[in-house]
This record gives C-alpha cells, structure tokens and sequence, in this order.
C-alpha cells in the first residue's frame, strides 16, 4: 500500500461536495452512485495507487456509470478514490458510504442508499468483467453480500419518516459499510498477494 493514502480519509469530501462537483461537470448522477460504484470497483480488485491504476479506475467507472469524465471532476475523482481506500484500510473503520446528510428528508435518504448499493454492484460487476476475473470463485461472504445489497437496491423509497425507519435505515448504512470494508479488504489483500507472487 502507498503512504500517500494513510490519513487520505481526512480528506473525504461530503455528500454536497461531491454533488457540487457533479453539477458543475454537467452530470445528474447522485455521487452515492459514484461512491458506490468506485467502492464496488474496489471489491473487484482495483486500485487508485499509481497514476496507471487510476487511470484504469476512472475508465471502469466510466464505463460502469455510462458517464465520461473530465477536467476538474477527474481531480475530485482521485481525491474521492484515495480517501474511500484509506478510509477502508484505516483500522479504525473510518469508512462510510456516501450518503445525504441526516436531516435531509427520509426518501432522499433512502433513495440515495438504492443508488449507493446499485452502483457498488455496477462497480464490481464492470470490474470482474475488465480484470477477467468471472471465473475466479467469488468468496460465499461476499457474494451473500451482493445479494443482500441487490435487495437493499430495491428498497422501497416511499417510507414515512419514523423512528422505527431511522433505525432500520442506520441498520442498512451499518450492513453495507462492513459489507464494503470486508469485500475491498478481502480483494486489496488478494491483490497484494498475487503481485508479491509475481
């Protein structure tokens, strides 16, 4: 792993910001569909470490969202990229989907953790693709996982704001947060190995 992603995670920057970023590039994507999808991109055994990987890493979201990326949005990108990885390895578990803040409204909310699990299978699935990896076992973990996050991808949006819905949403965003810290770790470290092997 490279230092210069140690503490990146301080540099996460918020939902706003990345939808901030997304607008002003012209883009209608919700950056819960980015961040998901770069996170599942991750899982699938990516990395934004050098220049070369990265680059590699903003064609497969490209290709995964259907959407091009230019200019300033490409900085954000690997700004986004390098504090979610660090944010993963951090052994304090950092790491959070990215996801509207908590006063925005309920359907907003759940609407955007839809986008986040949609895009984390996006992700993965256009990453297993390009790294040719289909027919590499997927370990039983995290393909439990990627059922359970294409039934959360379908959640119903339409939920009155309860307190009963807050803790079955903080449930939700607990369940995929360790879902994607296991996944990405799993592959970085599978990653690791098969490079140290050659």
């Amino acid at each position: 792993m490279l230092l210069d992603t140690l503490g990146a995670f301080e540099d996460m920057p918020s939902w706003e910001e990345a939808a901030d970023a997304l607008f002003h590039a012209g883009h209608t994507l919700n950056p819960s569909t980015l961040h998901g999808a770069m996170v599942g991109l991750l899982g699938a055994g990516f990395s934004p470490h050098s220049e070369q990987h990265f680059s590699a890493t903003v064609a497969a979201l490209e290709k995964a969202l259907a959407v091009e990326f230019t200019g300033e949005l490409v900085d954000f990108i690997s700004r986004l990229s390098l504090s979610t990885l660090s944010a993963i390895v951090d052994a304090d578990y950092t790491f959070q989907p990215l996801l509207p803040p908590d006063d925005e409204a309920m359907e907003n909310r759940l609407l955007s953790i839809s986008e986040w699990t949609a895009g984390f299978l996006s992700g993965f699935t256009q990453g297993i693709t390009i790294r040719e990896a289909a027919s590499e076992p997927i370990p039983s973990l995290t393909a439990e996982a990627l059922k359970d996050m294409a039934a959360i991808a379908q959640v119903d949006t339409e939920q009155a704001s309860s307190e009963d819905a807050e803790r079955q949403l903080d449930d939700i965003i607990e369940y995929i947060r360790f879902a994607a810290i296991n996944i990405v770790s799993d592959a970085q470290s599978t990653q690791e190995a098969t490079s140290e092997d050659l």
